[in-house]
């Protein structure tokens, strides 16, 4: 945040963002100078006077669209209270002071707000000094206030405002205005940056900001920041009753009778529910452009400045009794050495298609009628710093891209031995990418997938769950500079190595790349597996979410450098970190005091340790080894030799065909002792750290522990142990907002407030619950965070944001 605000005349920004309108419009100057209020503006004390001045000044303003919008109700735009109610879909229950709204779509008195309809939100503060949420004078021109926290919170407050207007709506931009005591200022914000004019005397000269209004609301939809390529669907329409009917009706193999494509056809229906508003989206493809229709987004970043990604389940109206494709939206970083994640799929999809990889269907950038949809705050700073050589700011161009494939979060996994196997399959489709030449570099919870494949054998439905390594927006070729390409970490930050978090300016490479796959065996493993963590919150926040803050600067937090250092994950007290094959081990280790009966205890071997603490042993020794040679902290068991055995179900014999899928498997693999006398630099470290230079190795060696006799049990997952009560809290979240412009809390699909359209929607089959809860990217991306600075979430706002698809309400607007 600190380095991503401009401030600006007010003439510039009017003439750069609020232009005066086409043709003989002539501005009306004295209605514009007169102001109808004395003193600071108090909403709640002087509402009457203060909305009639608004409305005074924007009175027979409007544009074609807003006409073409209002239909047979009344055009142009209105003021109105807001700061006595809140939106019912908004469960942070944020309320802004006063709110521009199309006419049409505004509430009406006893009505609660709605942020899907709000043009712009006004913020309200009493004093001219103490409530400003800028610092115009800092000398460093960061423009955040440094010694005042009030301030500080003031600008978190329309911080969060903002964000809360992005996720409601399809915007490339907005505007905002906060009043504080006599001054006020008038703010444009992009998925790049903040540009904020210099504060002026409203009082004195009323004009300037009722000429800010009055220009505003003769403006077309796409110079207000609405973006154009999306169209609502409403009630009664062809594509409202497409949408209900394919939600209902599945697709059904001839021959059988089958259905096929479950999952996702319920996945859709799920996303109708909790929609407020249907839309069609374009999309760019080869020679014009497609459309698709879609419901609430299955995630929702919570982002103010970034990439701002959104995913739905999506019709293609090109084939609207096909099966369901993936539509993902985002604001790509516009840079000369990143590819269009469109661009890499298309090459990772030619010749051999690589398995484990998403199958493009099409993609591009977006356009309207005003050119290409790019952000500019940067064009804004760069004028403000003219003896800055590098800018802080990236571009973000808007992007979308459309994928075959329908995943399921990878919390959707059965047990521990099908989730390694999962993210096994995603470090062979990792592998295969590194092979011709491309590699990854997000590697998170969230882009690691369960891919279910579908065929008909036999008159029967055969299932096969293997995992699926996507969102490649951010992978470059590896015969690319070998530079960070940006002057941020390129990224999760709670999946990230530990020597890319320490060494910001560093490209990550295989072993980093691989260590991100162990962070994500982890982090699903501690919610969903039973062990002797009494907080799993606190182990999230720590291992996950800690950093080491050294002045502007993040580094890794301690417990994830010293599990990479040490080769073990402690927890407190110095206790290691121990799965158990049922929750019943797990509750007598927590609680040792207490004995389970025998009725308690079914089975002797669900006492024993999970054979899920032998592989990550084995996995943080090869982690241990190349922290060891970096000159990380050393010391650690050795190694010994073990046989394998034959393999006895589907998964043993997939990791027995190696990872060519020749059968070509060690005849021993190496397995962790239970002492140590090896010293950095040692042949016995090299021979660990050696096994991250190859997916061969490390695959194998994870697919060792299938081939050992180790006894996997079949039931060994329980109930998300990340609930609410479990997640940090914190202490001040609008000051935690300034660490950067993120926002980044995933919200969860269970607190949207479903919605019925009609009998057929509320009919509609629900897909079973995941056991989180949660909704993300590719269906519950579970807190993988989407932002553009890459700080550490801990250092965010963590806000719980509505994830109800962008919709108005009012007058005029069809609500299904």
């Amino acid at each position: 945040m600190e380095k991503k605000i401009s401030v600006v005349d007010l003439d510039y920004f009017l003439g750069k963002y609020v232009p005066p309108p086409p043709g003989a419009i002539k501005e009306p100057t004295a209605k514009l100078s007169t102001l109808k209020w004395d003193g600071p503006l108090r909403p709640e004390v002087k509402e009457a006077k203060a909305v009639k001045a608004f409305n005074s000044w924007i009175a027979g303003s409007y544009d074609a669209d807003n006409l073409e919008q209002s239909k047979s109700f009344e055009a142009g735009y209105k003021v109105v209270v807001t700061a006595s109610g809140t939106d019912p879909d908004d469960k942070t229950k944020q309320r802004a002071d006063l709110a521009l709204y199309p006419s049409y779509a505004a509430p009406e008195e006893g009505e609660e707000p709605n942020w899907s309809a709000v043009e712009v939100f006004i913020e309200c503060k009493p004093e001219s000094t103490q409530d400003d949420p800028f610092d115009e004078d800092d000398k460093e021109k960061l423009f955040v206030p440094q010694s005042s926290g009030r301030r500080r919170r003031n600008l978190g407050q329309i911080m969060s405002y903002a964000s809360t207007i992005f996720q409601s709506q399809h915007r490339k931009h907005q505007f905002s205005v906060v009043l504080f005591g006599e001054m006020a200022r008038i703010i444009h914000w992009d998925r790049s940056g903040v540009v904020t004019t210099k504060k002026f005397n409203y009082r004195q000269e009323p004009i300037k900001l009722g000429r800010f209004f009055w220009r505003l609301c003769h403006m077309s939809a796409a110079q207000r920041g609405h973006d154009t390529t999306v169209k609502e669907i409403h009630t009664h329409t062809v594509e409202y009753e497409l949408m209900i009917h394919r939600a209902e009706k599945p697709i059904i193999d001839e021959a059988t009778g089958i259905e096929l494509g479950k999952h996702a056809r319920l996945l859709f229906a799920e996303s109708l529910k909790n929609a407020k508003m249907y839309y069609k989206i374009k999309v760019p493809d080869v020679g014009g452009e497609r459309s698709f229709l879609v419901g609430a987004p299955h995630f929702l970043s919570t982002e103010l400045a970034g990439r701002g990604t959104r995913g739905y389940v999506a019709i293609d109206c090109s084939h609207p009794e096909g099966p369901f494709v993936y539509l993902k939206d985002a604001w790509r970083v516009d840079h000369e050495d990143i590819e269009p994640e469109g661009n890499v799929l298309k090459y990772l999809n030619d010749g051999e298609k690589i398995e484990g990889v998403p199958t493009l269907v099409c993609h591009g950038d977006i356009k309207d009628r005003m050119g290409d949809q790019v952000t500019d705050s940067h064009v804004v700073w760069k004028m403000n710093h003219p003896d800055r050589e590098e800018c802080p700011l990236k571009v973000h161009r808007h992007y979308r891209i459309v994928v075959k494939e329908v995943g399921l979060s990878m919390s959707c996994f059965r047990n521990a031995k099908e989730l390694v196997f999962l993210i096994a399959s995603c470090i062979k489709a990792h592998g295969r990418a590194w092979k011709k030449g491309v590699i990854h570099r997000d590697v998170s919870a969230g882009n690691v997938l369960i891919c279910i494949k579908e065929e008909i054998v036999d008159g029967r439905l055969v299932q096969t769950r293997t995992g699926m390594l996507t969102d490649w927006e951010l992978s470059k070729r590896r015969n690319a500079p070998d530079t960070a390409r940006q002057p941020d970490r390129t990224g999760t930050w709670e999946f990230m190595s530990v020597y890319i978090l320490n060494n910001k300016d560093m490209a990550p490479q295989l072993p980093d790349e691989l260590e991100a796959f162990v962070h994500v065996l982890l982090y699903y493993a501690i919610r969903f597996l039973p062990h002797n963590c009494n907080d799993v919150g606190e182990f999230v926040r720590s291992y996950f979410r800690g950093y080491v803050k050294d002045g502007c600067e993040y580094f890794s937090g301690r417990a994830k450098k010293e599990a990479m250092g040490m080769g073990r994950i402690d927890l407190a007290g110095d206790k290691k970190l121990v799965f158990y094959c049922s929750d019943v081990a797990a509750d007598n280790a927590s609680t040792p005091a207490a004995h389970p009966s025998s009725s308690a205890v079914e089975d002797e071997d669900a006492l024993k340790e999970h054979p899920l603490n032998q592989l990550l042993d084995a996995l943080l020794q090869c982690f241990k080894a190349r922290y060891a040679l970096l000159k990380l902290p050393a010391g650690g068991p050795p190694i010994a030799a073990q046989q394998l055995h034959s393999p006895t179900d589907a998964i043993e014999a997939m990791f027995a065909k190696g990872y060519d899928e020749d059968g070509s498997i060690p005849a021993t693999v190496e397995e962790v002792g239970k002492s140590s006398s090896a010293e950095p630099n040692s042949k016995s470290y090299k021979k660990h750290a050696d096994k991250l230079q190859s997916h061969k190795t490390f695959y194998e060696l994870v697919g060792s522990f299938f081939l050992r006799g180790y006894v996997w049990p079949n039931n060994d997952k329980i109930q998300d142990q990340l609930g609410e009560d479990s997640h940090p809290k914190e202490e001040d979240k609008s000051t935690s907002a300034l660490e950067s412009m993120t926002l980044p809390t995933i919200p969860t699909a269970s607190l949207i407030t479903a919605r019925t359209r009609s009998a057929r929607t509320r009919s509609l089959g629900m897909p079973p619950p995941t056991a989180s809860g949660s909704s993300g990217k590719r269906f519950n991306r579970d807190h993988d965070g989407d932002d553009d600075e890459y700080a550490p979430p801990s250092a965010k706002r963590t806000r719980g944001q509505n994830s109800g698809a962008g919709s108005r309400r009012g007058k005029g607007r069809s609500r299904p």
